[in-house]
């Protein structure tokens, strides 16, 4: 099915930004938004296995963010409360 959205500037702005971000065609993402929001309770229909399916999907869906890996240094609780005295 094919549907036109009148959105506003501001948030059509905001998915063009993340579908070039993501390498993907504009559609593409706003079609996972509107998947993503389907009817209440659909995700609660999920078997556990379909329900892990869509979960991997989509954290490898973040992979294109390039986030820098974090040393063990960096995350330690030393390293986090050094300022606190703790």
């Amino acid at each position: 099915m094919t549907v036109t959205l009148d959105l506003p500037p501001h948030v059509a702005q905001a998915y063009l930004a993340e579908a070039q971000a993501r390498g993907l065609p504009l559609a593409d993402v706003v079609r996972e938004v509107l998947m993503a929001s389907q009817l209440p309770g659909t995700a609660a229909e999920l078997g556990p296995d379909e329900w892990m399916r869509e979960y991997r999907a989509w954290a490898h869906s973040h992979d294109a963010d390039q986030l820098p890996i974090l040393s063990d240094e960096a995350i330690s609780r030393e390293s986090i409360y050094e300022d606190r005295g703790l």
